[in-house]
């Protein structure tokens, strides 16, 4: 596709600030499970659950920064930030995750594209019953299951798996290992209490918050951005782009690191996030359906009320 602006004037922001950007955003994304391990066993880890599978949801689209390798200067930072932070904090491989998302740039909307998560129909009911197999686990189950499938495609080494092996299991073990001190020394628990509650904080508002409510979000984010509304024709796509208008809390949630500006990114994949907004002011002047005029949570009501699946959707 050729580029309709002048990316050389685009240039990647300092190193520095975007490790800034990183760690900040990371203390923030970890601070619900960090406080589940200090207070203990109550009410408030509802709460804490909540907003972690939330607030996850937000920062693991910094995975997708990396994969574009746009988070740093070099290619190394990216693909370091991605290999041993947010693919094992996500319990996903990155590598995959890159190879996925490139497969689905190049066949959007059309037969041979991998992802589906937009395709789910959230109409009425529909849409509790999607949060129930979140909930329930059952998406994410399928969620590895297609991905299993599709990496069968991906050429592989033996090492590589193994390598993703290893990163997650070093990384998961300190993340343990942070929770067991905090929930011990920190709180001033007997050791023996601070394994539990530490076991129970890493399975209940991690484990399960990524893999149940960080599921949902990142589902419902696709639709928004990718799902048809009544009324448009797939042609020859079955997919729509869209750039979102968003306050700090949905950005921080759904529309963080460029997913804001998404119609804006297939189209100019090669710039960072935070050169999206002001190319995406110049795009519209000529590309009205570019123009952030739409909001997630009004367009999520919107489809959730009147959107037909289209033939080739998937049933949900």
């Amino acid at each position: 596709m050729a580029k309709r602006i002048e990316l050389a004037k685009y240039s990647k922001r300092p190193d520095f600030r975007s490790s800034l950007t990183v760690i900040a955003h990371l203390a923030l994304v970890l601070s619900p499970v960090v406080l589940a391990a200090f207070l203990g066993p109550s009410l408030w880890w509802m709460v804490l659950w909540i907003l972690f599978g939330f607030l996850m949801n937000g920062f693991l689209n910094l995975m997708h920064e990396c994969a574009h390798y746009h988070v740093f200067m070099g290619r190394q930072g990216s693909d370091f930030l991605g290999r041993w932070i947010l693919g094992p904090l996500a319990i996903a491989d990155f590598d995959r995750y890159r190879w996925r998302h490139w497969k689905h740039h190049t066949n959007f909307g059309i037969d041979g594209d991998p992802k589906d998560a937009y395709l789910v129909d959230i109409r009425g009911s529909r849409l509790i019953a999607f949060l129930l197999r979140c909930l329930t686990l059952n998406e994410a189950v399928r969620k590895l299951r297609h991905a299993s499938v599709q990496g069968e495609a991906q050429e592989k080494t033996t090492l590589r798996p193994l390598l993703f092996l290893a990163r997650t299991a070093l990384f998961q073990a300190l993340l343990f290992g942070i929770l067991l001190l905090i929930a011990g020394p920190a709180a001033g628990r007997a050791w023996p209490q601070a394994f539990l509650v530490a076991v129970l904080v890493y399975g209940f508002i991690y484990l399960y918050g990524l893999a149940s409510l960080t599921v949902f979000a990142a589902t419902l984010r696709a639709v928004a951005e990718h799902q048809l509304e009544a009324g448009q024709i797939p042609s020859p796509r079955r997919g729509a782009l869209r750039n979102f208008k968003c306050g700090p809390i949905s950005r921080l949630i759904l529309g963080a690191y460029g997913f804001a500006e998404h119609g804006t990114h297939h189209l100019e994949p090669s710039l960072p996030y935070y050169h999206l907004p002001e190319a995406t002011n110049e795009l519209a002047k000529d590309d009205p359906e570019l123009v952030p005029d739409h909001q997630y949570l009004k367009e999520l009501s919107e489809l959730a009320r009147t959107h037909p699946l289209q033939p080739s959707a998937r049933e949900s």
